[in-house]
């Protein structure tokens, strides 16, 4: 195989100066591959180039052996061309990976244009490329030199088409290069009817307007181009489908993508009024507790070494303990959050009695309940007994009666307790402010509350913590409430130890 001598640029090469990027059709190009016959009608040079260059750049990575015919344009700016894109061309040259011919090296052998020679040419070209290690042959020339005397359409047409037979199923490619500006359009509408695949500006096309070698050649009956033409409207109508399939698959992507915005943005929102309101929620029991030493202090260093009286000293470290205790809990809340989250809270069950847990709980709070106005009533007849985590089961019971307490405006809070043969159940109901519908389901999820954190205390983390405790030992808890009437939360307990696959919290 002869290579085309190397050419003196006298100017600079005006496809350098059109090929300043190449585009989008690099990506669609890999769609192509051996077998495939394919031709790029352009009108400018940057349209030839940002086709042209890939597609030897490509075919050189695939391992095959890129034969380029030049005509318009010199060997020297389609090398430099390629050279501005990345490919070692003198280095591809000395391999035989990057071949240059001219047209008379290709297409007038003999001195004339014979569409049959040129196909078994090309089959020539393929054998000594495989035998020469290479996986095939990526062709592709200017078709500048069929606006001469030869070839005639008809001839143009007869080569196409041979191609067509020659090229599918063999170890070869071939793209076919024609200026529309340069050749009438009774020659492009033939090039368009002969190649498979078309490239035009940056796209690659499926073309539609493809007829097969029979037909080109006269050799179709009319049933078959029948079945071609119905062919070709299925193939368009299933394009239309594809399309109208995909329009719907990216609006519901579009509205999933908008929820999940705004759950993410609520998530934001909610994190940020948490963020605000634990700050505020650690600082309460800190302040009070700073005063309280700082005046010991006071009094400490103002007594001018006489003994602090020991009353005052106890009421103090008493009131720093329960402050203590108060921070205690919302730091146990935070990290109970980060337990739930990561999986880690696990469950140590022993035979409880529902019961005593609960009355445990209402003493603890007897102090509180006082404070708040709210008298606890206990109803319960005999023990419940069950298998629970003892420490799970004190915060539950905590977090509804804490619950109840603070949204209970002053008022009685009732808890009942009752067992059934399977289950416990557990009821705590209040008569205070109540919950909106809307609310309901939302209170139990992490740092969410019903009302405003400006008016009532807390992380907003308690009935969420409860809820996934309740759920870890295989339980259920739900509410009913009505605004200005109250809350009633009810949970049922297995009375059997969690299964092992349920006992993780998380």
């Amino acid at each position: 195989m002869n290579e085309a001598p190397m050419q003196t640029p006298t100017s600079p090469p005006v496809l350098l100066e059109a090929g300043a990027a190449v585009g989008e059709t690099a990506r669609q190009l890999k769609r192509l591959g051996l077998g495939d016959h394919v031709c790029l009608v352009y009108e400018r040079p940057e349209e030839q180039v940002v086709a042209m260059v890939p597609y030897v750049r490509q075919g050189l990575e695939r391992g095959e052996r890129c034969v380029y015919v030049v005509d318009e344009h010199s060997v020297d700016d389609v090398a430099a061309v390629l050279e501005a894109h990345g490919v070692e061309v003198e280095r591809e040259r000395a391999r035989g990976a990057l071949v240059f011919l001219t047209q008379r090296e290709v297409f007038l052998r003999g001195g004339r244009f014979e569409p049959e020679a040129m196909v078994d040419y090309f089959r020539r070209v393929e054998q000594e490329s495989l035998a020469a290690g290479f996986t095939g042959v990526c062709a592709t020339g200017e078709m500048s030199w069929a606006l001469g005397p030869e070839p005639s359409r008809q001839e143009l047409i007869r080569y196409e088409s041979l191609l067509n037979h020659f090229l599918p199923g063999s170890h070869a490619m071939a793209n076919c290069q024609y200026n529309r500006k340069r050749f009438s359009p009774e020659v492009i509408h033939d090039v368009l009817r002969t190649h498979p695949r078309v490239i035009l500006g940056d796209e690659v096309h499926e073309n539609l307007f493809y007829e097969t070698p029979e037909m080109l050649l006269g050799q179709e009956s009319e049933a078959g181009r029948v079945e071609w033409m119905v062919r070709q409207l299925r193939r368009v109508r299933e394009a239309e489908r594809k399309l109208v399939l995909l329009g719907i698959r990216l609006s519901e992507q579009a509205v999933e993508n908008g929820r999940l915005y705004e759950e993410a943005r609520e998530a934001v929102r909610a994190r940020d009024e948490f963020l605000s309101v634990a700050s505020h929620e650690l600082k309460t029991p800190l302040t009070p507790l700073r005063l309280r030493l700082q005046g010991l202090r006071r009094e400490v260093e103002g007594s001018e070494g006489e003994a602090v009286p020991r009353e005052r000293v106890v009421m103090v470290a008493r009131g720093a303990e329960q402050q203590l205790r108060k921070l205690t809990a919302l730091v146990e809340a935070l990290l109970d959050v980060s337990r739930l989250t990561q999986g880690r809270l696990a469950l140590t069950c022993e035979e409880l009695d529902l019961v005593e847990v609960v009355r445990e709980v209402v003493e603890r709070f007897a102090q509180q309940a006082a404070k708040a106005g709210s008298a606890v009533e206990v109803v319960a007849e005999g023990r419940v007994v069950g298998r629970w985590d003892r420490l799970r089961l004190e915060q539950v019971m905590t977090n509804l009666l804490s619950n109840a307490l603070k949204y209970g405006a002053g008022k009685p809070v009732h808890v009942a307790v009752r067992g059934e043969p399977e289950r416990a159940v557990l009821v705590v109901r209040d008569e205070g402010i109540g919950i909106e519908p809307e609310h309901l389901e939302r209170i139990f999820g992490k740092f969410e509350r019903a009302v405003s954190g400006r008016h009532y205390g807390g992380l907003g983390l308690g009935l969420y913590i409860t809820r996934q405790i309740v759920q870890a030992l295989e339980g259920t808890i739900e509410v009913e409430s009505e605004l200005g009437h109250g809350s009633t939360f009810r949970v049922v307990l297995p009375r059997r130890t969690p299964s092992p696959s349920g006992r993780g919290l998380g």
